[in-house]
């Protein structure tokens, strides 16, 4: 008897609502802000680069962020090692699922397996691209090798696939918000786990399409990855906590409030640094050439006037530029008398002046 899939249900507390609530309204803030081809443009490049490095970082991808700059920017390379190849993959991925939504294509099997299929090119071979898995997969601990998660058989997983996109396209026709949509369909593809590799890159990249499609464009000026990866264990124990240790073990009709209520509040945190990024930029200018310190005295005043408080590490990621050059940049403004610093190292913070 094939099994059929059924989708989890999602207890709408006053949190949840609160959050939905929250992205719409920043969702509207983003919309209405003008703003010039060449800062979009800049912003997407940054946003692109968090994406990349931190969606491929956590699955162990080992180039810094630095390396992932370089390899988008550089021409390719004729020879590719595994890191490399991931991180241009998933950055063409990233094009073709943006592309997907905006032609207005079905989300059915072609657009996961199409994905799936660029994700692994170079990577893995035959049946293990493209293709739903035809072998049992089981989740280990990377320090103790134990079993932490048995996956659907292998049998099952077209029919679990077929269900869950089915019900993706449902929800759609019935207006159901895309927030739910995209939280629940990430959770749901992690637990069917359809590939030998590459299901978690998949289920981020697609769910950025969900959002996209029902004009949630967060994805063009930050990129939800990074909170994800901001804190790897909390991210796999909301995943863990509902999975139980073996996928037919997983209570019928689960209530997965609590990943999507997590996943809401990592989405909510890409919007304020997508808005951070956004108010931030200088106004249009009709000079050729480079951005100078004061074009970004004027940008890091509006940062610090949304944030009042900023490590280097925050500010560089916002501003999109290298460490060396972001403290070189804070140790100025607090020269000048905009910013105070507290603290040494790298858990120093730079505050304003009347933050206390």
């Amino acid at each position: 008897m094939a099994i059929e899939f059924i989708p989890s249900p999602i207890s709408i507390d006053s949190e949840v609502l609160q959050l939905l609530e929250a992205i719409s309204r920043k969702q509207g803030e983003l919309s209405a802000h003008p703003h010039s081809l060449q800062d979009q443009q800049e912003i997407e490049t940054i946003a692109t680069i968090d994406a990349v490095h931190f969606s491929t970082k956590i699955e162990g991808n080992h180039l810094s962020r630095d390396q992932v700059t370089h390899a988008l920017k550089s021409k390719e390379p004729k020879s590719l090692n595994h890191d490399l190849r991931e991180v241009l993959n998933y950055s063409r991925a990233r094009k073709i699922a943006r592309e997907w939504v905006t032609k207005n294509k079905p989300f059915n099997d072609e657009w996961v397996l199409s994905h799936h299929k660029e994700l692994l090119n170079g990577i893995v071979k035959g049946k293990l691209r493209g293709h739903y898995r035809d072998a049992q997969c089981v989740i280990q601990d990377s320090k103790t090798g134990a079993v932490v998660y048995m996956a659907a058989d292998s049998k099952d997983v077209p029919a679990l696939m077929k269900g869950l996109l089915t019900w993706l396209r449902q929800q759609r026709t019935l207006s159901t918000s895309p927030l739910l949509m995209a939280a629940q369909f990430h959770f749901q593809l992690v637990t069917i786990h359809p590939f030998m590799d590459g299901n978690g890159r998949i289920a981020r990249l697609l769910t950025n399409g969900i959002l996209l499609s029902g004009g949630y464009d967060v994805e063009r000026f930050a990129a939800l990855e990074k909170q994800h990866e901001k804190d790897r264990a909390a991210y796999y124990l909301a995943l863990r906590s509902l999975q139980a240790h073996n996928y037919y073990d997983i209570p019928y009709r689960q209530d997965i409030r609590t990943w999507v209520t997590y996943w809401l509040r990592c989405l909510l945190a890409t919007y304020e640094e997508a808005l951070a990024r956004v108010f931030g930029v200088k106004p249009a200018s009709t000079s050729t050439h480079p951005p100078t310190f004061d074009d970004r005295l004027k940008k890091a005043e509006s940062l610090f006037r949304r944030h009042l408080k900023l490590r280097a590490s925050e500010y560089a990621d916002l501003m999109g530029l290298a460490r060396t050059q972001a403290v070189a940049d804070l140790n100025r403004l607090v020269e000048v008398g905009t910013l105070e610093r507290v603290g040494g190292g790298r858990s120093t913070i730079y505050k304003t002046k009347n933050n206390k």
